[in-house]
């Protein structure tokens, strides 16, 4: 099937096959976010039963067919994965996705203007746990090739770094970039990645902390998409949580992450010196918005707390 670009193109023909069964009216509207195109539908099937449907729209060459696997590929063997019913999905590098998803903004919504608590943070760290565990091993280490896309696009924030707020990186961001590189050479506690777990990326129901859903895996060419699985619960904790929520919770967080994980060639002891490691790797997101000129201003509304949250975990002077 072809990549629908725009809502003009649905018709009650396609939705019928997709949702395999007979639709006889929808409704649709168009809203726009940063990377997508998203139309809310409401679908009214022959039963007379109403669905309420999400439609993402990722055109152009961005994003490859990553978020598309997410959904239909990567998970497909996992009994009740962590992720939004996902209807349809199709990829062509030409015109770039769609995805056809549950709409879920009348009982859910996403953590942005949530205050984290130890039950949240607890069922994200037994989600994750659960899809790390899933694809464990499933792919080589990451080549020579991989890591040099990768620091390539960091490493030029460094001294952008440095002048903005009259600190050293330098010296530390090397010494952590040959760390990372002696521990990506040892695939115990690797997995497939979902890089970027901030608070818009994870829903739960209105009323309750639990259960959570994780959204929009959309890597860059140059993201790791593959490696040191507890970074993506660092992500999650040390970026986009109050100092003193992850002060309070983040021991309680990571080793629900890891009896969740539960891989017996990977001990307690690696997963925190792993930990440590992804921390210290979470100095790589203020870095990325510095590394070019236009955001170095632009984000610094962004980039200056995360950078105090990441100092604040590792207890920077």
């Amino acid at each position: 099937m072809r990549v629908i670009t725009s809502a003009d193109e649905l018709s009650l023909g396609w939705l019928s096959a997709v949702l395999n069964e007979p639709v006889v009216d929808f409704v649709a509207r168009t809203e726009s976010s940063n990377w997508s195109s998203q139309v809310p539908l409401t679908v009214t099937l022959a039963s007379g039963e109403q669905k309420s449907l999400r439609l993402k729209l990722c055109l152009g060459e961005t994003f490859g067919p990553s978020e598309v696997a997410f959904y239909t590929q990567d998970y497909r063997t996992l009994p009740d994965p962590p992720l939004v019913r996902c209807y349809d999905a199709q990829f062509d590098p030409a015109v770039g996705y769609h995805l056809l998803l549950d709409d879920l903004s009348e009982t859910h919504h996403n953590r942005r203007d949530a205050p984290p608590t130890l039950e949240y943070g607890l069922a994200v760290a037994e989600a994750l746990g659960r899809l790390h565990r899933h694809h464990t091993g499933a792919q080589p280490i990451p080549d020579n090739a991989t890591w040099e896309r990768y620091f390539a696009e960091i490493r030029p924030g460094v001294v952008p770094l440095e002048q903005a707020t009259g600190r050293a990186f330098a010296e530390r961001f090397g010494a952590h970039e040959a760390a990372l590189r002696a521990r990506w050479s040892h695939p115990v506690g690797m997995s497939l990645l979902h890089g970027d777990l901030n608070s818009t990326n994870i829903l739960t129901p209105k009323a309750a902390e639990s259960p959570v859903y994780f959204l929009d895996r959309q890597p860059f060419d140059w993201s790791l998409t593959y490696g040191v699985a507890a970074y993506d619960l660092a992500y999650f904790l040390i970026l986009w949580w109050p100092e003193d929520a992850r002060a309070a919770h983040e021991d309680a967080v990571l080793r629900r992450w890891f009896d969740t994980f539960a891989q017996p060639d990977y001990s307690w002891e690696l997963a925190q010196s792993d930990w440590k490691l992804s921390v210290e790797q979470c100095l790589h997101v203020p870095l990325e918005w510095c590394s070019k000129p236009e955001t170095v201003e632009t984000m610094r509304w962004l980039w200056s707390f995360q950078l105090a949250r990441v100092t604040a975990a590792q207890s920077w002077s």
